[in-house]
């Protein structure tokens, strides 16, 4: 959650909507308390930044970020041939969306 003074991802969470529960987890982040912080993450937050579920949902995500301007995600994993299969995945369901 990075430093208490700077910190982009959560200013953009406040300016998303989520102003109590990014300064909650800020706050035990900073405190030291990552458990803690980690379970106060609401499931909305989670969910609406992310493309987590099944194909469908995933492609309803895609229409949304395209939808709000947004022209590059960042592919999920641990390792960059799991990145790269994501990359792959998520460019399939993009073609699929294309008009």
């Amino acid at each position: 959650m990075g430093s208490a003074r700077t910190n982009f991802y959560n200013d953009a969470y406040r300016r998303a909507g989520f102003v109590e529960a990014a300064r909650e987890v800020q706050a035990l982040w900073l405190a030291r308390k990552r458990d803690e912080a980690a379970a106060r993450v609401p499931d909305e937050m989670v969910l609406g930044n992310t493309l987590i579920g099944d194909e469908a949902r995933i492609r309803d995500r895609i229409r949304a970020y395209r939808d709000a301007g947004v022209t590059r995600l960042s592919p999920a994993g641990a390792t960059v041939p799991e990145r790269l299969d994501t990359l792959g995945r998520v460019l399939e369901l993009i073609r699929q969306e294309a008009p």
